[in-house]
């Protein structure tokens, strides 16, 4: 099942190749998480179409090969000097050891539980005249830190069924969500749509997944 689960994304530039054609096409990585993908590549796909990438790390590094499905497409903003790229957000629905490997390399984040080097501060210099204290004067609280989010590991896993309008496909993806509301807005803000403005694709069930 795909997953379009919101994990920590890690901006990169890697070159890659969409396979399955006569020739490879040539494509750049620009971020990547452990479910899913975005690139930039010359290809205009559909939402659920489904290819197969294969990235080259920098280096004698070996390539890693996965398959991916196109959740969507639009043009790409930045695309300078080539206005025809298009930017592809990519689910990884199966991600192999390879690949976490290389999301895992390319994150530069300090690992959970690292120690923190403590900046000394000079202490301020007590000023010449002393000031006296005053009993009456309210003091200030302290200001209470903002609640943690929910890791997003605990949060349930909810399977959404979806079809494409006026066409035959249909796709089953599973995302996590505090509620069936909160995954059917996820869900919402990410279906593709036409020249109109219209969906391309329509809702048909959300149900919490086993």
């Amino acid at each position: 099942m795909a997953r379009i689960s919101r994990r920590h994304r890690v901006h990169c530039k890697l070159r890659c190749q969409i396979m399955g054609g006569r020739r490879p096409v040539e494509a750049s990585v620009v971020s990547l998480s452990e479910g899913g993908i975005g690139m930039l590549s010359p290809l205009r796909l559909e939402q659920g179409d489904s290819i197969r990438l294969r990235i080259l790390p920098p280096g004698r590094t070996q390539p890693v090969d996965t398959s991916v499905i196109v959740w969507n497409d639009q043009p790409a903003r930045s695309a300078k000097p080539r206005a025809d790229l298009r930017l592809l957000g990519c689910v990884v629905s199966d991600p192999s050891e390879a690949f976490l490997a290389l999301v895992k390399r390319l994150d530069r984040r300090p690992a959970p539980g690292a120690a923190r080097q403590r900046v000394p501060v000079a202490k301020p210099k007590p000023p010449d005249t002393p000031v006296e204290e005053t009993s009456d004067l309210p003091r200030l609280r302290e200001p209470v830190p903002p609640p943690k989010p929910e890791p997003e590991e605990t949060l349930p896993t909810f399977r959404i069924r979806m079809k494409q309008i006026g066409g035959p496909r249909s796709r089953t993806v599973g995302l996590r969500a505090c509620s069936v509301a909160e995954a059917e807005s996820i869900a919402r803000s990410q279906l593709e749509t036409r020249s109109d403005g219209s969906p391309a694709w329509e809702l048909l069930e959300i149900v919490l997944a086993d």
